[in-house]
């Protein structure tokens, strides 16, 4: 543990998070997925979301009170995931997948072009994010993925000639791949601000009726009666690994670590297949596919390393707030921002004003312990000037601790001051 021991631990864990879903992934598209090939593509997506929905919607209950004060823009980045990541993704992919199944593409075709979602995920990230990681990381992300492309053709080799980029199938590989990939990071704005729970919920949920739709049009949920009890088996079975499962804990990652980093961890899932189909099926890996391998297990470390984030700077005005800082003790400033992309919680930060520098507290998110709507509100130490109608300049400097839920105002009080002595430092 000792190579980990520099490394954040909440970055650690959302990677392992990741990964286990990735894991799960690779468990469907060798065993469970292939068993549906004889059923419509929409059909089996709508039952899996359906029966995933199922077992993730008292998440809804449980967090309604957050999930109706949510903004316009997570809620954009809700429908767009369930849209884009549950239902054209999903259906795109196996689609392209059961044509190479069929016979009618290679495989070749489908995982070259599916292949290009780290691309996407990692364009959007930096775009529509802001997310900015060391070069060192993009450097370990290319890598990655020539690794991963090297173990998936490794054995065959990739034959050219095989790739029909004109086939429909190859279309729907690339839609899945942008898919994909712009969900990742629609879904990492929206754990930023929802906890991982009610965001797997309301992804499954929202597919669901979506799907649904889909089905009752083209006339496929007719075709329910065509399932057998083993499809109906498996179907369970993809509720408890690759589908609710696989999605709670990539969710559970995704909320700890950037979009950027995610994505590339993401490979985890080619990784996995390929050592899973040595050990079920004895298929033995060569010299070639057992070096990408290895470079590829380098390369996750090198990235979970360079998984922090540039310190974000940004600009906005104080407002009037409630005055409860002041009468707990600790008078904050309100700033006019509440929904930009970074997680809810408690940041250590540098405040500008006048051209000075203060070292100071910020709070964005819920204001739990009052069960009030997220805000954005700093408190600067030994600081008495009026800023009201100012602008701040602020640089988030450092992730203190999420945001708690305390039992009464004086348990709120002393976390306070433990959070202070940061500042004091």
């Amino acid at each position: 543990m000792k190579l980990f021991q520099k490394i954040d631990k909440r970055i650690i864990f959302g990677s392992l998070a990741i990964m286990l879903a990735a894991l799960f992934w690779s468990l469907d598209g060798i065993f469970i997925r292939p068993k549906f090939y004889d059923l419509p593509a929409t059909l089996v997506v709508f039952l899996e979301h359906l029966l995933g929905f199922i077992v993730l919607s008292p998440f809804i209950i449980l967090s309604w009170h957050k999930i109706k004060q949510l903004s316009w823009k997570s809620w954009s980045a809700i429908v767009w995931v369930s849209i884009f990541g549950g239902v054209i993704g999903t259906i795109t992919i196996t689609k392209a997948f059961f044509a190479a199944i069929y016979g009618e593409t290679t495989f070749a075709t489908v995982i070259l072009l599916q292949k290009l979602q780290p691309f996407f995920a990692l364009i959007m990230a930096a775009i529509i994010l802001k997310e900015k990681l060391s070069k060192r990381f993009y450097f370990w992300a290319v890598l990655a993925v020539i690794a991963g492309y090297v173990l998936a053709f490794g054995k065959s080799g990739l034959n050219i000639l095989e790739i029909d980029i004109w086939h429909h199938a190859a279309f729907y590989a690339f839609i899945a791949a942008f898919s994909f990939g712009s969900s990742t990071v629609f879904g990492k704005r929206i754990v930023n601000h929802l906890n991982f729970k009610s965001t797997a919920a309301l992804r499954f949920g929202i597919t669901t009726l979506i799907v649904f739709v889909i089905v009752l049009f083209t006339g496929d949920i007719y075709k329910v009666n065509n399932l057998t009890t083993t499809h109906w088996n498996l179907l369970i079975l993809i509720v408890f690994t690759s589908g609710a499962m696989a999605m709670f804990f990539y969710y559970m990652g995704l909320r700890r670590v950037p979009a950027s980093i995610a994505t590339i961890l993401e490979l985890f899932w080619p990784f996995s297949a390929i050592i899973l189909d040595y050990l079920i099926n004895k298929n033995v890996l060569n010299t070639v596919q057992i070096f990408a391998a290895l470079i590829l297990l380098i390369c996750f470390y090198q990235i979970i390393g360079e998984g922090r984030l540039k310190g974000l700077t940004f600009k906005a005005k104080v407002v009037k707030g409630k005055g409860r800082g002041r009468k707990l003790g600790f008078p904050t400033a309100n700033l006019d921002k509440y929904d930009f992309d970074i997680s809810h919680g408690v940041y250590l930060v540098e405040t500008s004003y006048n051209e000075k520098k203060y070292k100071s507290l910020m709070h964005f998110g819920f204001i739990e312990t009052f069960d009030e709507a997220p805000r954005l509100e700093i408190y600067i130490g030994n600081f008495k000037e009026d800023i009201y109608g100012k602008e701040l300049e602020v640089k988030i400097l450092k992730r203190v601790r999420d945001i708690k839920k305390f039992e009464n105002v004086e348990e709120l009080k002393e976390q306070i001051k433990k959070d202070l002595k940061l500042v004091e430092k």
